[in-house]
Protein backbone atom coordinates (compact mmCIF):
# COMPACT_ATOMS: atom_id res chain seq x y z
CA UNK A 1 0.00 0.00 0.00
CA UNK A 2 2.93 2.69 0.52
CA UNK A 3 4.03 2.47 -2.90
CA UNK A 4 1.15 2.78 -4.36
CA UNK A 5 1.79 6.21 -5.47
CA UNK A 6 4.21 5.18 -7.71
CA UNK A 7 2.54 3.91 -10.40
CA UNK A 8 0.02 5.76 -12.56
CA UNK A 9 -2.27 3.06 -12.37
CA UNK A 10 -3.39 3.79 -8.67
CA UNK A 11 -4.99 7.05 -9.99
CA UNK A 12 -7.36 6.30 -12.12
CA UNK A 13 -9.46 9.59 -12.70
CA UNK A 14 -6.54 11.75 -13.32
CA UNK A 15 -4.75 9.36 -15.72
CA UNK A 16 -7.98 7.31 -16.82
CA UNK A 17 -7.13 8.45 -20.88
CA UNK A 18 -3.55 9.02 -20.67
CA UNK A 19 -1.06 5.93 -21.33
CA UNK A 20 1.11 7.41 -18.76
CA UNK A 21 4.00 4.61 -17.96
CA UNK A 22 6.26 6.47 -15.58
CA UNK A 23 5.73 8.10 -12.34
CA UNK A 24 8.05 10.77 -10.29
CA UNK A 25 7.42 10.35 -6.88
CA UNK A 26 8.03 13.57 -4.49
CA UNK A 27 8.93 12.00 -1.24
CA UNK A 28 10.02 12.97 2.12
CA UNK A 29 13.50 11.18 2.86
CA UNK A 30 11.78 9.30 5.70
CA UNK A 31 9.79 7.71 2.58
CA UNK A 32 12.91 6.37 1.24
CA UNK A 33 12.90 3.13 2.16
CA UNK A 34 9.84 2.47 0.69
CA UNK A 35 10.42 3.25 -2.10
CA UNK A 36 13.61 1.78 -2.60
CA UNK A 37 11.50 -1.83 -1.89
CA UNK A 38 9.19 -0.55 -4.65
CA UNK A 39 11.97 0.12 -7.24
CA UNK A 40 13.04 -3.45 -6.61
CA UNK A 41 9.88 -5.33 -6.99
CA UNK A 42 8.33 -3.32 -9.67
CA UNK A 43 10.00 -4.69 -13.01
CA UNK A 44 8.24 -7.97 -11.38
CA UNK A 45 5.04 -6.83 -10.59
CA UNK A 46 2.17 -7.29 -13.39
CA UNK A 47 -1.47 -5.86 -13.66
CA UNK A 48 -3.78 -7.67 -16.34
CA UNK A 49 -0.17 -8.84 -18.31
CA UNK A 50 1.33 -4.92 -18.18
CA UNK A 51 4.42 -4.56 -16.21
CA UNK A 52 5.23 -1.92 -14.00
CA UNK A 53 7.77 0.74 -14.40
CA UNK A 54 10.19 1.60 -11.49
CA UNK A 55 9.53 5.00 -10.32
CA UNK A 56 11.93 8.00 -10.33
CA UNK A 57 12.03 9.61 -7.06
CA UNK A 58 12.92 13.23 -5.75
CA UNK A 59 13.87 13.91 -2.34
CA UNK A 60 12.87 16.53 -0.53
CA UNK A 61 13.11 18.49 2.74
CA UNK A 62 10.12 17.59 5.24
CA UNK A 63 6.46 19.36 3.90
CA UNK A 64 5.17 21.47 6.40
CA UNK A 65 2.16 20.62 7.97
CA UNK A 66 -1.00 22.52 7.07
CA UNK A 67 -1.20 23.64 10.35
CA UNK A 68 2.20 25.66 10.16
CA UNK A 69 6.16 25.28 10.25
CA UNK A 70 6.28 23.61 13.91
CA UNK A 71 5.59 20.02 12.15
CA UNK A 72 5.52 17.85 9.16
CA UNK A 73 2.55 16.72 7.20
CA UNK A 74 1.59 13.12 8.94
CA UNK A 75 -0.96 10.84 7.84
CA UNK A 76 -1.59 10.00 11.48
CA UNK A 77 -2.57 13.52 12.34
CA UNK A 78 -5.54 14.23 9.62
CA UNK A 79 -5.71 17.69 9.83
CA UNK A 80 -1.89 18.16 8.81
CA UNK A 81 -2.24 16.85 5.51
CA UNK A 82 -4.40 16.85 2.10
CA UNK A 83 -5.02 13.22 1.55
CA UNK A 84 -5.98 11.57 -2.25
CA UNK A 85 -9.52 10.17 -0.69
CA UNK A 86 -10.45 13.50 1.29
CA UNK A 87 -13.96 15.06 -0.33
CA UNK A 88 -13.82 18.37 -1.87
CA UNK A 89 -15.92 19.17 1.32
CA UNK A 90 -12.76 18.06 3.27
CA UNK A 91 -9.92 19.98 0.59
CA UNK A 92 -12.08 23.63 1.30
CA UNK A 93 -11.92 22.63 5.12
CA UNK A 94 -8.32 22.13 5.50
CA UNK A 95 -7.32 24.85 2.75
CA UNK A 96 -9.17 27.48 4.22
CA UNK A 97 -7.98 26.21 7.97
CA UNK A 98 -4.11 26.22 6.94
CA UNK A 99 -1.56 28.17 8.43
CA UNK A 100 -1.02 31.43 6.31
CA UNK A 101 1.43 34.08 6.70
CA UNK A 102 -1.32 36.51 6.20
CA UNK A 103 -2.09 39.29 9.23
CA UNK A 104 -5.25 38.82 11.94
CA UNK A 105 -7.60 40.95 9.93
CA UNK A 106 -8.16 41.53 6.69
CA UNK A 107 -7.69 45.04 6.95
CA UNK A 108 -4.41 44.74 8.45
CA UNK A 109 -3.53 42.43 6.05
CA UNK A 110 -4.37 44.85 3.56
CA UNK A 111 -1.99 47.46 5.19
CA UNK A 112 0.70 44.84 5.83
CA UNK A 113 0.70 42.20 3.52
CA UNK A 114 1.70 38.89 4.18
CA UNK A 115 4.69 37.29 6.02
CA UNK A 116 5.99 34.75 3.28
CA UNK A 117 8.59 33.36 5.12
CA UNK A 118 5.81 31.74 7.27
CA UNK A 119 3.29 31.11 4.55
CA UNK A 120 2.32 27.24 4.42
Amino acid sequence: IQAAPCFPSSFKTVFQKLRVRRCLVPCGIDQDPYFRMCRDVAPRLKFKGERFEKPALLHSKFLPSLKGFDGKMSASDPISAVFLDDTPKMLKKKINRSFSGGQETLELHRRLGADLAVDV
